[in-house]
């Protein structure tokens, strides 16, 4: 697929970080947009590394990140109670993409949500409810929705729960289509971020999945 320049989004998270430090790794280019790119300082003067300062809920701002990419990665995730910027950003994401050279878009999401809603038990369900995430998952059922709505090629990563263990031994995420998917009665298997960014930077470059949801959870 030739990806040598990507634009990520959520750079400023947790999981966001990691993707950024192994595409720097491996040599791409990349470019952040984010609102506080004090909190990338550690890379601000990195020869590979742009940092845009913007919103994604502000399209001018996502239009201007886009070009001269060849994909975008988001890790993006919700603004305390505040949903939009997983479907109204997604809205501008998708229109930006087809207003430049973006090949591939990857974006990271959650098991239980949209169209892996009733893979999960009570258990989850429950946990998202009590949590109250519940507008948070909807407005990521709506993301998924928007991106089968698209003409773009997207990955849709469905991760099981987050952890930040960084245990060098352990092996790599279980994924499989929604479709051939087990019922999970219990929680899901918690995966490390480290992996869920390896996960979703190779899934960029190499690009096994196109227009599809793809669910991964630990071992």
């Amino acid at each position: 697929m030739g990806i040598k320049s990507i634009l990520i989004l959520g750079a400023t998270g947790r999981t966001g970080k990691l993707i950024v430090e192994k595409a720097l790794q491996k040599g791409l280019e990349v470019t952040v947009l984010v609102r506080h790119p004090e909190k990338l300082s550690e890379w601000q003067h990195h020869p590979k590394l742009e940092i845009l300062k913007g919103d994604v809920l502000n399209y001018p701002d996502i239009f201007n990140a886009m070009q001269g990419n060849d994909a975008v990665i988001s890790a993006l995730g919700r603004d305390g109670s505040k949903t939009a910027v997983l479907n109204k950003g997604t809205a501008n994401i998708i229109r930006a993409i087809s207003h430049s050279r973006v090949k591939k878009f990857v974006c990271l999401s959650s098991l239980g949500a949209g169209s892996t809603k009733n893979l999960v038990g009570w258990k989850l369900k429950a946990m998202i409810w009590i949590a109250g995430l519940r507008n948070s998952f909807e407005a990521k059922a709506e993301q998924e929705m928007l991106l089968y709505q698209s003409s773009i090629d997207f990955t849709l990563v469905m991760a099981s729960s987050l952890s930040d263990s960084n245990d060098p031994s352990a092996r790599e995420p279980v994924s499989f289509l929604p479709s051939y998917a087990p019922y999970f009665w219990q929680t899901p298997p918690k995966i490390s971020r480290t992996l869920v960014a390896s996960f979703l930077l190779e899934q960029t470059i190499f690009g096994f999945w196109h227009r599809k949801t793809v669910c991964i959870v630990g071992t």
